[in-house]
């Protein structure tokens, strides 16, 4: 859907913001601006805590060009969590150290890796990575990688690959009514839930306070249900592997 689209939707079939309801000089109650702006923050806060955005074919999000010497990058400003990560030509994902917002959406961590040694292992092509450092960041932050070994110089301006989910890149506004909304469209009318719920909250309206945690009950209930659907798709059975002490989590 479009933004002209999901802005009907609210208000006229989630708000019913119109004439017949409302009175005064523009017969609704939220303009179309402070509606918007309920809609990218709806939208921005499903893809956060679903991950149901993902990409790995954005040039500038999911490409880390890599540096001699250099450990940790900055990832795109977009990213919410890195799935996998991938060493330029190589068809085997770089494995993933410590915990994650990911985690429960794939490969648990490889069993064999000493953060105590990892910082001695020569330069060369990245072995292992994490993302964990900056698991928590504000909204002018952005998530880092770092790697390990450190790149050398034959790996200087060669690309990692990423696996990533993400918040929409670009902000609705009014002047492009026409710009398609990133999240899948099966999950578009939960996200507009919480711009109701957003609406209503700031409304002093009698009523308005009950109407809008019935919203932001539908939308956490959309939310759990997504996530409960992608851990499904995204299962990996877990086998054992003798003489690697214990058991691991093959892909």
């Amino acid at each position: 859907m479009n933004l002209e689209s999901l802005l009907d939707e609210l208000r006229g079939n989630v708000l019913r913001d119109n004439a017949e309801l409302a009175s005064g000089p523009d017969d609704q109650l939220w303009s179309d601006d402070t509606l918007v702006r309920y809609i990218n923050d709806a939208q921005s806060r499903f893809a956060r805590r679903t991950f149901a955005l993902r990409d790995a074919s954005t040039p500038e999000v999911v490409e880390v060009t890599l540096a001699t010497g250099v450990s940790t990058y900055d990832l795109h400003e977009s990213i919410v969590a890195v799935q996998s990560a991938r060493f330029d030509t190589s068809v085997i994902d770089i494995a993933r150290v410590g915990r994650s917002l990911m985690s429960n959406l794939s490969v648990a961590d490889p069993l064999w890796f000493d953060p105590t040694t990892a910082e001695t292992w020569t330069p060369g092509p990245p072995r292992a990575f994490s993302t964990d450092e900056t698991i928590s960041v504000d909204t002018a932050g952005a998530v880092t990688m770092k790697v390990w070994p450190a790149p050398s110089a034959t790996e200087n301006g060669k690309t990692v690959y990423l696996r990533v989910a993400r918040k929409p890149l670009e902000q609705f506004t009014v002047a492009k009514l026409t710009l398609v909304c990133e999240l899948p469209e099966e999950y578009q009318l939960d996200m507009l839930e919480w711009a109701a719920y957003r609406a209503l909250r700031n409304s002093d309206i009698d009523g308005h306070s009950a109407s809008a945690d019935k919203h932001e009950a539908r939308f956490n209930d959309a939310v759990a249900e997504v996530l409960k659907e992608l851990r499904s798709k995204l299962f990996a059975p877990m086998s054992w592997q003798f003489g690697q002490g214990g058991f691991s989590w093959s892909s």
